[in-house]
């Protein structure tokens, strides 16, 4: 009796951290999302910004935009590594 209620405990706490890291997965997505529509939408209104202050939106929004791009490509490695540390 006891050797099944352990399984059904390591089961359901399997299942648990399964969702877990799905939700770590798609918060990590939204945020790398996020930083690129941020960069988008700066990079469209930088030109209306007269002298210098546009042109170093439009700077900003090209670095804030590698970095959504850099997020997305090191959430994808992290992902694919702890896949292959579990043999999946």
């Amino acid at each position: 009796m006891s050797e099944a209620t352990e399984s059904g405990f390591s089961e359901a706490r399997q299942r648990l951290l399964k969702a877990r890291v799905t939700l770590i997965m798609a918060l990590d997505s939204l945020l790398s999302v996020t930083f690129l529509v941020l960069a988008t939408y700066i990079w469209y209104y930088a030109p209306g910004v007269s002298g210098k202050n546009g042109h170093d939106l439009f700077w900003f929004s090209i670095l804030l935009g590698a970095y959504g791009l850099w997020r997305a490509i090191r959430s994808v490695i992290r992902y694919r590594q702890k896949r292959m540390e579990e043999g999946e």
